[in-house]
């Protein structure tokens, strides 16, 4: 290999490390975002949920940031095979931390829109492991990235299932207490809902970037969730 071509080769790893740093800190102002929104939905702290609302843009910038490095990467040094896989799965994953991201700002939206409210501590506790699981959930898909742990994959998906029983416990209870025709308590209930899909599709995001990350390292595509074997 020449100098020239080893030259290109140390520029093009420098980038992808760049790349990696860079989702690292996507992923961790994701996490901060769930910690920081589920808290304000809780308290009923309005300050607290603009913050979340207004820290989303830096998390768009810095997905735009890599999406543009990415393509940048893509255009000028036509990689291939692993290097391939690692440019494409940052674009994708990149995608999902974003959209849980968002889904934050929903539920801070959703604290504005529910003011002044209070939980009664049933509600309280299932919101609150919610919000727990969906960062824990987030965390150990960013782990999986920053060590290229396919592994990870499965891990999440079996934590889904904690997700899953937490959602249905929530319907449960929002079903349990919707007989009434007080039109505020049937909104309220609507809203609550909401709030908790919005942490079902966090932990399932969660779940497809672990997916991705073993795509980067391996190559093969997930089996079919259903097809999964236990």
């Amino acid at each position: 290999m020449t100098d020239t071509a080893n030259e290109a080769r140390k520029s093009f790893q420098d980038a992808l490390d760049e790349l990696r740093i860079d989702v690292i800190r996507l992923a961790a102002l994701t996490t901060e975002a769930i910690a920081a929104g589920t808290q304000a939905f809780l308290d009923a702290d309005l300050a607290a949920a603009e913050r979340v609302i207004e820290n989303d843009d830096d998390i768009d910038d810095l997905t735009h940031s890599i999406e543009d490095s990415c393509y940048q990467l893509l255009a000028r040094q036509q990689p291939m095979a692993v290097d391939l896989r690692i440019v494409v799965s940052v674009l994708r994953i990149v995608h999902e931390l974003e959209r849980s991201a968002d889904l934050m700002v929903n539920v801070a939206k959703t604290t504005r829109r529910l003011y002044p409210h209070s939980l009664d501590p049933k509600l309280r506790g299932i919101i609150q492991r919610m919000g727990e699981q969906a960062g824990t959930q987030t965390r150990v898909a960013l782990d999986a990235f920053a060590d290229s742990d396919p592994s990870a994959a499965h891990a999440l998906a079996d934590m889904d299932d904690t997700m899953d029983d937490l959602t249905n416990s929530l319907f449960r209870y929002i079903l349990a207490g919707s007989g009434t025709d007080d039109e505020g308590k049937v909104l309220t209930a609507v809203q609550l809902a909401l709030v908790g899909r919005h942490y079902e599709r966090i932990a399932d995001h969660a779940v497809t970037i672990g997916e991705r990350v073993g795509f980067m390292v391996t190559g093969e595509h997930p089996p079919r969730r259903d097809e999964s074997i236990d």
